[in-house]
């Protein structure tokens, strides 16, 4: 169980680094229909969103060491 819960956080990660990275490379080399507020509202969504996947995957794996 613990390593399916860990997968799938793992690839929910990676996809939200994918995405910010695509984010953040809009906003610099302004290559998208968003407005700059708009992409750093998204930009700052997706941020919080892997910070709380992140400490999701801390206490899964805590929690595996534990046990």
């Amino acid at each position: 169980m613990y390593e399916q819960a860990l997968i799938k956080i793992q690839c929910k990660i990676m996809g939200l680094d994918r995405e910010l990275k695509q984010y953040v490379n809009e906003l610099i080399t302004g290559n998208t229909d968003l407005n700059d507020d708009q992409l750093t509202s998204i930009i700052n969504s997706t941020t919080r969103e892997l910070s709380v996947y992140d400490y999701i995957l801390k206490l899964i794996i805590n929690n595996q060491e534990v046990n």
